[in-house]
């Protein structure tokens, strides 16, 4: 969405959700193209050995072997930073440990429960713990054959366990547990059939070629064309799998837990984009100040916990004091980075057109009108929520298809987004579960 083109939301919103029986039609319609691409895949690794078992003396120099190695390994590089991530398992946390109304006992319980509930084997899929601010949590499956699993894992970022209760937390865990199992792609599932290829086809171009260029290039171009092959799937079908991994979530927890959670965790996403915002234009105020420190400052500012502005605007200047005795920025580069794409912009016209882009965006989006405006009754946990709470707030977001829930880039259109708009996510559950239990 471009800065020019964000005024307030004039036309009834996209607000429609397909039933999970569609959801499902179309991830086993994908699963079958999925295999058919695998027996390509499987067909032009043999045609690769065939080649060199037929022509071994290509085979005579090391320059095929050691690009072989290379791009067998390379297929596994993407896992290298859940290797060394920074990162504890629920069990392996400190006994006294504390996280918002978590304990470590109570964290190992709520996981424990999520796997029971799903029918699930724990070791099948660790819970670790990360360090990370972000309100948010991802999931990692590589296994080389289906059910002989080489790296999977769900990993909480701690800013959600300062934000979510026991049962919204189930949820989430039940939410990403979902893209470990019922809803992975088979091509997530058949890493050794992708190594094995990789390696073959960069042995047999390394061999045609004959160059020690090729120990490089073979494997460059080999590895491109297999990661968009892995991603296919997730590509053509990223909205429905997250829209069936909300769905498994609420088998783990129930619907209204994980409606409270969906509520709280776009709530929260609004306030840090505004939150960003502040810091941005903070720049625009101090120009001393460059943009990789600003960024910096503001990873410091922001809270683990529930970020509020008072507190933040308070704790970004103390950061951007401390970063200015120091001299020095390091943090800000990488998230700033995961941001915009910019990664040298001390003072460059890229940086600040990028900056005015982001504050003409938030400009636009803070001139929505809210289809909520009082959001503390869904904001209290799961614990107060009931039925009538719920409709309440479906009955909100229907009848105000020319507001938004939150004001967020993703909420006013997710067509282009590899995830549902809050509003979507909330109505799919809610028409789904409710439906069923009616």
């Amino acid at each position: 969405m471009s800065a020019s083109a964000n005024p307030p939301v004039v036309s009834p919103r996209h607000l429609d959700t397909p039933s999970r029986e569609t959801l499902l039609s179309r991830f086993a319609q994908t699963e079958s193209l999925s295999r058919t691409l695998l027996g390509v895949e499987a067909f032009i690794g043999i045609a690769a050995l065939a080649w060199l078992l037929f022509e071994p003396v290509h085979l005579n120099t090391p320059i095929p072997w050691i690009t072989a190695v290379i791009g067998g390994i390379g297929v596994f590089r993407h896992f290298l930073a859940h290797f060394f991530l920074n990162k504890k398992r629920l069990d392996q946390l400190r006994p006294d440990a504390q996280f918002g109304v978590h304990s470590r006992q109570s964290l190992i319980a709520t996981s424990q429960a999520v796997f029971q509930r799903l029918g699930l084997n724990p070791k099948a899929a660790p819970v670790f713990l990360i360090r990370e601010k972000d309100v948010n949590a991802h999931a990692v499956r590589c296994e080389l054959f289906p059910g002989l699993h080489m790296f999977n894992g769900v990993f909480l970022n701690r800013s959600i366990l300062h934000l979510l209760d026991d049962a919204e937390l189930a949820s989430v865990i039940g939410h990403e547990l979902g893209h470990v199992f019922p809803y992975a792609p088979l091509l997530s599932k058949t890493y050794a059939i992708h190594a094995a290829v990789a390696a073959l086809v960069c042995g047999a171009l390394a061999a045609s070629f004959a160059h020690v260029g090729a120990i490089l290039l073979a494997p460059v171009l080999v590895l491109w064309i297999l990661d968009l092959i892995i991603a296919w799937p997730h590509a053509r079908l990223s909205r429905s799998i997250e829209f069936l991994c909300d769905d498994y979530g609420v088998q783990a927890s129930g619907i209204l837990p994980a409606l409270s959670a969906e509520m709280k965790i776009a709530v929260e996403s609004e306030c840090r984009q505004s939150l960003l915002t502040k810091a941005l234009q903070c720049r625009g105020n101090r120009g001393e100040t460059d943009l990789h420190s600003l960024v910096e400052a503001y990873d410091r500012a922001i809270p683990f916990g529930k970020a509020d502005a008072a507190t933040f605007e308070r704790e970004l200047d103390q950061a951007l004091h401390h970063l200015r005795r120091e001299g020095q920025s390091t943090l800000g580069k990488g998230f700033l980075k995961y941001l915009g794409g910019q990664e040298d912009t001390q003072d460059n016209e890229a940086a600040q057109e990028w900056i005015q882009t982001q504050l003409a965006i938030q400009q636009a989006l803070d001139a929505l009108p809210l289809a909520v405006p009082d959001r503390k009754p869904f904001l209290s946990g799961s614990h107060s929520w009931t039925t009538a709470t719920a409709t309440a707030l479906i009955t909100a977001i229907e009848s105000n298809p020319r507001s938004v829930l939150v004001r967020l880039q993703q909420e006013v259109e997710d067509r282009h987004s590899s995830h549902p708009s809050p509003s979507r996510r909330i109505l799919f559950l809610w028409r789904h579960w409710h439906s069923s239990s009616a």
